[in-house]
Formats: C-alpha cells, sequence, structure tokens
C-alpha cells in the first residue's frame, strides 16, 4: 500500500499526462470490442450493464465496436470524459488509472470507482475473449498466475478504497 499511496502523492506533478494517456485509449476500451466472443448470457447482460453504467456515471455516449475501425462516436466522447476526469481528485484519478491501464478499460475503471460490480464481475469483462478461449483450449498456468496477480491487485485497490470511503457511490 505504500507503493500506491506514493503513486497517489505524485499524481499532482502527471495529472496532464495521466488525463492525455486515459482519454488516448478511452476510444478503444477493451469492452467496447468484446460482445462477439462472449457466449454466456449473463456475461453479456454485465457487459451491456458496465457500459450502461459507465455512460451514465459520465455523461457519454460510448458504443460498442464490432469491427476493427475506431468509432467516430467514441472518439467524440473525449470532452465529456475529460470533464470528468479534471474533476476527480488526485485518489480517484491513481485508482481509475491503475484499474484502467491494468484491464485496457477506462469504463471498467469508472465502474470500479463507483463500486457498481464486484471486482469479479469486472474482471471477467476485462478478460472475457481469454477466458472464453480458455475454456474451449484449457488453461495455462503461465496466464492463470497472471489472472492471479491482477485480480490480487484488484481486491487491494477495492480494500483501500473501502478503506479512505474513495467509492463514488
Amino acid at each position: 500500500m505504500a507503493d500506491l499511496q506514493e503513486f497517489i502523492s505524485s499524481v499532482d506533478g502527471y495529472r496532464k499526462e495521466i488525463v492525455v494517456r486515459l482519454l488516448d485509449f478511452s476510444a478503444t476500451d477493451t469492452i467496447l470490442y468484446v460482445r462477439e466472443c462472449i457466449s454466456d448470457e449473463k456475461r453479456l447482460r454485465c457487459l451491456d450493464s458496465a457500459i450502461q453504467l459507465a455512460n451514465t456515471f459520465l455523461q457519454t455516449k460510448f458504443e460498442e465496436i464490432f469491427e476493427l475501425e475506431v468509432s467516430g462516436v467514441n472518439l467524440a466522447q473525449r470532452e465529456k470524459l475529460k470533464v470528468f476526469l479534471d474533476k476527480l481528485d488526485n485518489a480517484s484519478l491513481a485508482i481509475l488509472f491503475l484499474v484502467a491501464t491494468e484491464l485496457k478499460s477506462v469504463l471498467l475503471g469508472v465502474v470500479f470507482l463507483y463500486h457498481a460490480f464486484s471486482v469479479q464481475d469486472i474482471f471477467n469483462l476485462a478478460f472475457a475473449e481469454e477466458l472464453e478461449e480458455q475454456n474451449i483450449w484449457g488453461k495455462d498456468e503461465f496466464i492463470t498466475q497472471r489472472y492471479s496477480e491482477i485480480f490480487d491487485k484488484l481486491i487491494s485497490w477495492e480494500k483501500f478504497c473501502d478503506e479512505r470511503s474513495l467509492f463514488k457511490n
């Protein structure tokens, strides 16, 4: 937790870079591209809910993508996302950045920040494609270890937010 506290303390000096990085990959957010990879109905409902909630929290209109091109609609959401990010305190921005970069999803970072889903559901959405492939082809020890480490980080960040009342709900 000392590293996390240290990172939060350094946010002021890197705030602009953090916001730009989050803005840069928001239009290609992982959860906007995974629908075709998900076969589980419960996970599909979770995906729909996550995108809808993120759009509600951000006051945006991010949409799912069914091809490799970046959506003009999603690119147009940058300004509203920037307004949201600029309003966050340093601790919240730090947590959002860590979750978003770990999961390659700003939208899931926002859902995490609002504590709207369980860590397990957020993890399952972030890695939906890989988890589906594991169901077909079996698990790889290296990937299982990597997932365990990521999940443990999410749990520790959740605990950190809970202890400091950082959740936005």
